[in-house]
């Protein structure tokens, strides 16, 4: 997977490629994705706080793979923003599921 911009310059490239192939960025995702399916209808930034690894760009790389979707924003318990939410995708109809 890709996980650089095309305009980022050669060392967010190098760092890409290397967090890619090291296998860092899959264990990132996993406990994302783990994260996302066991509690549903979180922030970005309070899935960070849970498992202590900055989440922000694997959440969507998991999204760009149809794994994860958003939901409806609202107010992060940790930083007071109204922000985006985060849901698994349902294999079995295509929507996240909102418990």
């Amino acid at each position: 997977m890709q996980n650089h911009r095309t305009d980022d310059p050669l060392t967010s490239v190098l760092a890409g490629s290397q967090i890619e192939s090291s296998g860092v960025a899959q264990m990132q995702r996993n406990r994302c994705l783990e994260a996302v399916t066991a509690l549903p209808g979180l922030t970005a930034r309070e899935i960070e706080d849970l498992i202590d690894i900055k989440a922000h760009k694997r959440l969507p790389e998991l999204r760009q793979s149809g794994f994860i979707t958003n939901g409806p924003a609202r107010h992060c318990q940790i930083t007071g923003r109204r922000t985006m939410t985060w849901f698994p995708i349902n294999a079995n109809t295509g929507a996240h599921e909102c418990h």
